[in-house]
C-alpha cells in the first residue's frame, strides 16, 4: 500500500465502504495498520496510540513461546492490533493462530496485565511512532498444541525458552516482566 502516493490512498479509501475498508485492513495487518498507511508520510512521526493483545503461551515444561520477528533482529511475543469492535481476547486467540498455528479458545486464556506508557512505545521500520496499550494474557498448551507449530509472514523462527533463558533482544521486555511477576505472586 506505501506504493501509492499519499493522494491515491486517500482517494481510494474514500471510495470503500466500511465493509471494504474493514476487509482490506484484514489484507495489510488490520485496521490501526491501514491507519498509519493512511497518514502522510511528512507526519507519520506523529505518535499514535494503538490497542491490542499479547499472549504468554506456556508449555508443559514452563517454558514460554517466543517468535522472532522478520521486520527486525528482535525477538517477542505473539500478538498485535485490535481490529474494530473485537474484544481483546479474541485478539489475543487470533494473533496466536496466526503467528504460531496453535488453537485457543478466549474463554480459556487469563488476562495477566494490561501494561501501557512509555514502555510499550514503539517505532516501526517505516517511521511510524505508536504506543500501545496492551492487554497481556496467559495460556498453558499441551505438546500436543505445539507440535505443529507455523509461522506466518512476521515470523522467522518460533521457539519455546525457560524464563530465565529468554534472549536479551527483546521487543516485549516490560511484557516478559509483568508476567514474571504475576508467576511470582502464585
Amino acid at each position: 500500500m506505501r506504493d501509492y502516493t499519499h493522494e491515491e490512498f486517500v482517494e481510494l479509501v474514500k471510495s470503500l465502504s466500511d465493509e471494504e475498508l474493514l476487509d482490506l485492513s484484514a489484507n495489510y495487518g488490520g485496521y490501526p495498520v491501514l491507519f498509519r498507511m493512511a497518514l502522510d508520510e511528512r507526519i507519520n512521526h506523529i505518535p499514535f496510540i494503538q490497542t491490542g493483545a499479547a499472549i504468554i503461551i506456556r508449555n508443559e515444561k514452563g517454558q514460554i513461546l517466543l517468535q522472532e520477528r522478520t521486520d527486525r533482529d528482535k525477538w517477542g511475543l505473539p500478538g498485535g492490533c485490535q481490529d474494530l469492535g473485537e474484544d481483546l481476547r479474541v485478539t489475543a486467540v487470533r494473533e496466536a493462530y496466526e503467528e504460531t498455528g496453535i488453537k485457543l479458545e478466549p474463554d480459556k486464556i487469563i488476562l495477566i496485565d494490561t501494561l501501557s506508557g512509555e514502555s510499550r512505545k514503539n517505532s516501526y521500520p517505516n517511521g511510524d511512532i505508536v504506543y500501545n496499550n496492551t492487554s497481556l494474557y496467559l495460556a498453558d498448551v499441551s505438546l500436543n498444541d505445539v507440535s505443529k507449530l507455523k509461522g506466518d509472514s512476521e515470523t522467522k523462527r518460533l521457539r519455546f525458552f525457560n524464563i530465565d533463558e529468554v534472549p536479551n533482544n527483546l521487543m516485549d521486555a516490560d511484557l516478559i516482566k509483568s508476567y514474571i511477576n504475576y508467576i511470582n505472586k502464585f
